[in-house]
């Protein structure tokens, strides 16, 4: 009969080492999600806001416009001061979601809108002006869209007041 040493056994199951487990995927809490979303669609507000509102001439002319159509196009300041209202708007949404749906679909459609009217302007080729000011609106725009009409399926027990748990 032959002995063996305790480090000659093999090792018992349980003290086999066990492949680790597959780390799961956790799902963004719906409420950091419109958050997020909201932060977003303040900045894509205020990306065409600001300069439309302080230089609206300059601005016409700086994405491509020819001097005397961005001199007379210098008067839609307001177009600027709307969108800064919505980027407040939304900033107020980030701050207190509850009861405010109707303001992130809204937020979502206007995003959406734009970015089917800056789609549109490419297959008739209806733009004057420069064509990276083009695509880079369209992208903003189209993908904006999409972020803010998924965030606001995520968080729609946030916007209703309810509690916000990981689903």
């Amino acid at each position: 009969m032959t002995t063996e040493s305790p480090s000659e056994l093999p090792p018992l199951p349980e003290e086999m080492e066990q492949p680790a487990p597959a780390p799961r995927k956790v799902k963004r809490d719906p409420a950091a999600v419109l958050t997020s979303a909201m932060v977003v669609y303040v900045f894509i507000n205020l990306l065409f806001a600001v300069p439309l509102l302080v230089a609206p001439a300059a601005f016409f002319d700086g994405i491509g416009l020819s001097s005397v159509v961005a001199d007379q196009l210098g008067g839609l300041r307001w177009v600027g001061a709307v969108l800064f209202a919505w980027a407040i708007a939304g900033i107020l949404v980030v701050a207190k979601p509850e009861g405010r749906a109707i303001f992130v679909t809204a937020g979502a459609l206007q995003l959406t809108f734009g970015a089917a009217a800056f789609v549109y302007s490419w297959t008739i080729a209806e733009y004057e002006w420069a064509t990276w000011y083009q695509l880079f609106a369209t992208v903003v725009l189209v993908l904006g869209g999409a972020y803010m009409s998924w965030a606001r399926l995520r968080g729609r027990r946030v916007l209703k007041g309810g509690s916000s748990p990981v689903s």
